[in-house]
C-alpha cells in the first residue's frame, strides 16, 4: 500500500493517544499541536515536524498500520 507522510503521521498519533506529552518533548512541538493535526484541523503540518515524529515514532519501535486511520473521526 501505498501511504502518504500525513496518513503515516496521523495513524501514529491515533496509535499514541495517551503518549501525546511525551512525543511533544521528545520531539520539540507544542502538545495541543497534535490534536489539531489528528482531527484534521492543520492538513500540512509540514515536512520536517512530520520527519521528526515519525522517525521518534520508529525509534519506539512503532510500525504502520492503515487501519488505525479507520477508528479517528
Amino acid at each position: 500500500m501505498n501511504q502518504s507522510l500525513y496518513d503515516e503521521l496521523r495513524a501514529y498519533l491515533a496509535d499514541a493517544k495517551g503518549k501525546w506529552p511525551t512525543i511533544a518533548k521528545e520531539c520539540g512541538i507544542d502538545k495541543s499541536w497534535i490534536p489539531k493535526v489528528l482531527e484534521g484541523r492543520i492538513q500540512d503540518p509540514g515536512v520536517r515536524r512530520t520527519e521528526r515524529i515519525l522517525s521518534y515514532a520508529r525509534s519506539t519501535g512503532w510500525a504502520y498500520r492503515p487501519d488505525v486511520l479507520n477508528h479517528v473521526a
